[in-house]
């Protein structure tokens, strides 16, 4: 099925979709959510970097901050 046919398609047609153009509808679909999630993950993934590292310095500094007042 040629990328016109299916841009040409809308779900509010009177016309239901045939088996090739909906399989193409639901392949696109699923793409389209696998790459949302992919998005969604990498930015979680960059958030818990984030705090893991904000967390690692102020746990170094309150063991500097320790260190010193023990001397």
């Amino acid at each position: 099925m040629s990328e016109a046919e299916m841009n040409s398609y809308r779900l509010t047609s009177m016309e239901e979709p045939g088996d090739e153009r909906m399989a193409q509808l639901m392949r696109e679909v699923a793409e389209e959510a696998r790459e949302s999630t992919r998005r969604a993950a990498e930015k979680v993934s960059a958030g818990i970097e984030t705090a893991t590292q904000a967390a690692q310095a102020r746990w170094g500094e309150t063991i500097k901050r320790l260190k010193g007042g023990n001397k």
